[in-house]
């Protein structure tokens, strides 16, 4: 009987050191834990952060491209009135602005095969800068003046995506210019057109950046 008792406490100080010893370790592991579970919530507070800025830079850009435009209108709507000088200088920008098209989509098919290919891009980058110059020559003597581009919109772009991004600018433009004549050519200018003549302005003075950025 008393071995029997004296191997039962010899088994319960076993227990009680083996929980004397573990307790803090568990203790430490849990406290190791703490900093890491703390970081991560620094983290994702702070990204919330960031994207609550981003957001709000985006929508304070959105608004000032509203008002832009709205200004724009306004002006236009007052007076788009020209004088006799400036007349004759606009027929011969809108002339100019006719033939370049063509050249303007040769360069772009020419400039999409050799960025297909690999191949070098300088000829027909410097082809879309000078037609895309004869364009907003036109645009500026028919008082159509879009902010210029901001550098920041580039600013995470890589070569490669500067290029594609290049083509996919002169591919739009592309499409919508036989639409500009159109639009010119009417009597009326409606405040639809203004707008979509602001709109292109705009895309052709990113495209020229474009151009000249691309390597």
């Amino acid at each position: 009987m008393a071995d029997g008792t004296r191997k039962i406490a010899v088994m319960n100080r076993g227990l009680l050191l083996c929980a004397v010893f573990v307790f803090p370790l568990s203790n430490a592991f849990s406290q190791s834990n703490a900093p890491a579970a703390d970081m991560e919530k620094i983290r994702q507070s702070k990204d919330a952060t960031q994207q609550q800025l981003n957001d709000q830079k985006t929508e304070a850009e959105r608004l000032k491209s509203q008002q832009d435009l709205q200004d724009f209108l306004n002006a236009q709507s007052r007076s788009r009135k020209l004088e006799p000088g400036e007349t004759a200088e606009l027929d011969a920008r809108f002339l100019e602005f006719r033939m370049a098209i063509p050249r303007f989509r040769e360069a772009t098919t020419e400039y999409g095969m050799n960025l297909g290919m690999k191949a070098k891009l300088d000829k027909e980058l410097k082809n879309i800068e000078t037609q895309t110059d004869v364009f907003l020559r036109y645009l500026n003597a028919a008082k159509v003046n879009h902010p210029r581009v901001d550098p920041l919109e580039f600013k995470d772009f890589s070569q490669a995506e500067l290029e594609w991004e290049t083509l996919n600018s002169a591919e739009y433009i592309a499409s919508v210019l036989d639409l500009a004549v159109a639009l010119e050519r009417k009597n009326v200018v409606s405040a639809e057109t203004l707008k979509f003549m602001y709109t292109l302005d705009g895309q052709l003075l990113r495209l020229k950046w474009l151009t000249t950025h691309t390597k």
